[in-house]
């Protein structure tokens, strides 16, 4: 049984006549051969593994019914290990039983990098017209990196020269925008929230949205805590580069949110019911809204940074698992 709280995201390293070979992640270190792992909302069995990878046996019904068998090397999968007797219910009953295939309709779908030239905005320039940050905002970066805050200082010491394995950038341009670190492997950024923020809110949103359409996970830590509990914030930061969900933060504008909506099979529309549960890909959600053919739900940040859903585009297939309680109630009827 699982949950449908993704605790990670992984590549598709390869698909060969009914075997799925995933990459795996670092957070997975207690995976045996026979675990069960939903993945993408399909309950699998790990038949080979290693430090690096994770080998799945697919049957030819499950390629046939569900979106493993369209996935291809390079793509990114949602995964959840199975629920341990012990362990904490945080989401709604999901088997790992796909009872069908939706069709995205309307998707947060990843925006274009910002318009070339202007203030602030990437121009193109030298050969091949590469395109690079403006001259202010490289500038403003390079003015960030001199004055740097305590806070700061004291989270580079810790960041710098691959020290978490990866390598990270200070003040580092994206867009419109400099993050106080980025790790562009991970597509990880760091804010360090000081008093300033209290007075650029506006600014912080536009950030954030950016952000999240470039799919890029922003860690939020407050500068009293990275002076007062440094070990802790080091401990979020290397969370955030495993692909664990982070805590969610308000998206702000009056918690607006991105929706999704999915047409879905029709013998699937009668299970699914408005503040229902529904898992999409293996993700327990919530729907917003419920049509004759189609449903709505509602995401996150979190979700749409820590899941792939944030990456989704109209026409795209998605695996549907309906929730177990409502088809036993009715079936009880």
């Amino acid at each position: 049984m699982f949950t449908g709280i993704i605790e990670a995201t992984a590549r598709v390293l390869k698909t060969d006549k009914g075997l799925l070979v995933l990459e795996r992640p670092v957070l997975f270190d207690d995976i045996k051969l026979g675990s069960s792992v939903s993945v993408s909302g399909v309950c699998l069995t790990v038949s080979v593994m290693d430090a690096r990878s994770l080998t799945f046996d697919v049957m030819p019904e499950t390629i046939a019914k569900t979106t493993i068998g369209g996935l291809s090397a390079g793509d990114s999968v949602n995964l959840e290990r199975a629920l341990p007797a012990h362990g904490r219910f945080e989401g709604h009953v999901v088997q790992g039983h796909v009872e069908g295939v939706g069709t995205v309709i309307s998707a947060p779908t990843p925006q274009p990098p910002p318009p070339c030239g202007g203030e602030g905005e990437a121009v193109k320039r030298g050969r091949g017209e590469k395109t690079y940050p403006s001259r202010s905002i490289v500038d403003k970066a390079r003015e960030l990196r001199v004055r740097a805050t305590k806070s700061e200082s004291m989270l580079w010491k810790r960041l710098q020269d691959h020290q978490l394995g990866v390598h990270f950038r200070r003040q580092r341009p994206v867009g419109r925008f400099i993050l106080d670190f980025y790790c562009e492997k991970n597509k990880v950024g760091i804010e360090i929230d000081g008093g300033i923020h209290k007075m650029q809110k506006e600014y912080d949103e536009d950030r954030e949205d950016e952000l999240i359409a470039r799919g890029i996970r922003l860690v939020h830590l407050k500068a009293e805590d990275v002076e007062c509990n440094i070990e802790g914030a080091m401990q979020i930061i290397t969370a955030a580069l495993q692909g664990t969900p982070l805590p969610e933060r308000g998206r702000g504008r009056g918690g607006g949110d991105i929706r999704l909506t999915i047409r879905v099979p029709p013998d699937l529309r009668k299970w699914i019911i408005p503040k229902g549960s529904v898992a999409v890909d293996g993700i327990s959600l919530t729907v917003a809204e419920a049509g004759p053919e189609t449903f709505t739900v509602a995401l996150i940040p979190t979700t749409l940074a820590s899941t792939t859903l944030g990456g989704k585009r109209m026409g795209e297939k998605v695996n549907i698992e309906t929730d177990i309680l409502v088809r036993t109630l009715v079936a009880l009827r």
